[in-house]
């Protein structure tokens, strides 16, 4: 007889710790992730609105080709793409700064050399490169670097 009590007392522990178990594991993921109860997903944040900063109708003259007279001219402009509003401000009171900058990049080059894209795509990181120095050394910008991408929206080579 206290073999079979003992039997019996053993499954109904056996019973208890399983019941007991299943209860906890269901309260810990219950309390654990909101969307994993409601079988959601979690919503990304919403994205940052990009703002853009416009250099626009830089004309230049410029030689046609290396080691002729300058007879051709181009019309640049460039835009420069930020998350940080407060840049457009600075960008704003240093543009001539800038204009002057990006008019001595351009005057290196020739209406021929402005045919190849690998010379875009160096005039494209030159001119963010020019933006974003210049608003770090006169303006202390902070972050540095506030400009993450540059485009070019007009480029005209005139001969």
């Amino acid at each position: 007889m206290v073999k079979i009590l003992l039997i019996v007392l053993i499954v109904i522990l056996a019973i208890a710790a399983s019941v007991g178990g299943t209860l906890g594991v269901t309260e810990y993921l219950h309390h654990a992730s909101p969307t994993v109860a409601s079988g959601q997903a979690p919503k990304p944040p919403p994205p940052k609105p990009v703002f853009f900063a416009t250099l626009a109708d830089v004309t230049v003259s410029i030689p046609p080709q290396a080691g002729t007279a300058a007879t051709s001219y181009v019309d640049f402009s460039v835009q420069f793409s930020t998350l940080d509003q407060a840049a457009l401000v600075t960008f704003e009171e240093l543009q001539p700064i800038i204009k002057a900058a990006v008019i001595t990049l351009l005057m290196n080059e020739t209406s021929q050399s402005l045919q190849d894209p690998q010379t875009r795509v160096d005039l494209t990181k030159s001119c963010l490169h020019i933006a974003n120095e210049v608003l770090d050394r006169n303006a202390s910008y902070t972050p540095a670097n506030p400009f993450a991408s540059a485009y070019i929206t007009n480029l005209v080579v005139q001969d």
